[in-house]
């Protein structure tokens, strides 16, 4: 289970850079309860991710979703909560978020190897994404 826990958090430390490239802020911190979601301030550019989440191997996608926020522009009053959805301002991050993940995890696969299951296991990404994973990964290749 090393290289499982290793490619997380390389998963992690790299999408931590592209926030830094972005002028995004993460912040990191394992106080809260393992049911707190992360939330982004999109006016601030300033992201809190939950390192107690008790889906460990989420936290990579709730990274890559707030970004996606972010990088989106999604303009709000309060802070944004990870909501795995599939609609509105939430399913665009998380199209996002996906397009973010996706070269990072298949970089070193070829698209005959390319396993849209095992993909969504490695970040606990919910099956009713499983549209947008499969055309992302196809437009990733192409």
């Amino acid at each position: 289970m090393i290289g499982y826990d290793y490619m997380i958090n390389d998963m992690t430390s790299a999408l931590m850079n592209l926030a830094f490239d972005n002028n995004i802020a993460v912040i990191m911190e394992d106080k809260f309860s393992p049911y707190t979601p992360a939330a982004v301030d999109t006016k601030t550019k300033v992201i809190v991710i939950n390192s107690n989440w008790h889906i460990q191997n989420q936290i990579p996608f709730q990274l890559a979703h707030e970004i996606g926020h972010v990088l989106n522009d999604d303009g709000s009053k309060a802070c944004l909560y990870f909501s795995p959805s599939k609609f509105g301002i939430e399913g665009h991050a998380n199209k996002t978020a996906i397009q973010l993940l996706i070269p990072l995890y298949f970089s070193n696969i070829e698209y005959i190897h390319a396993n849209t299951v095992r993909f969504m296991e490695a970040f606990n990404i919910p099956l009713y994404l499983e549209d947008t994973v499969i055309d992302e990964i196809q437009s990733y290749y192409r």
